[in-house]
């Protein structure tokens, strides 16, 4: 039974990200994100944003930011999946501001759904 309720969610999501995230991304909602990684956006960059963010069943292998120095430096991360593991922290994905690395996330998400555009 749990794994037929898993396999109507994932599809559930998958026609998400085809029919409601997909048509959200362009050059601009990027530069968007880009120019302003952390604060208010629109409701498109929301919508985006809040369905990157979801865990969508799988924690394992979910992409995150390290702050290896409190308000210095970050890096991007990937989350074990299991409690008491550290996270793998990508050191030559580092940045000095939270932005830089907030946006660094965001394309890095999008590349992985194969999201960006041309």
């Amino acid at each position: 039974m749990i794994d037929q309720v898993k396999k109507v969610y994932l599809e559930k999501d998958k026609y998400i990200l085809e029919n409601n995230i997909k048509p959200l991304i362009t050059k601009e909602l990027i530069e968007e994100h880009r120019k302003t990684p952390v604060g208010r956006h629109s409701h498109q960059l929301t919508m985006v944003l809040n369905y990157l963010r979801r865990n969508h069943e799988e924690i394992k292998g979910k992409d995150l930011l390290v702050c290896t120095k409190p308000h210095k430096e970050w890096c991007l991360g990937e989350h074990p999946g299991k409690r008491g593991v550290p996270y793998k922290v990508f050191e030559d994905e580092r940045f000095d501001s939270r932005e830089a690395a907030e946006h660094a996330l965001f394309l890095k998400r999008l590349k992985k759904l194969g999201l960006l555009p041309n």
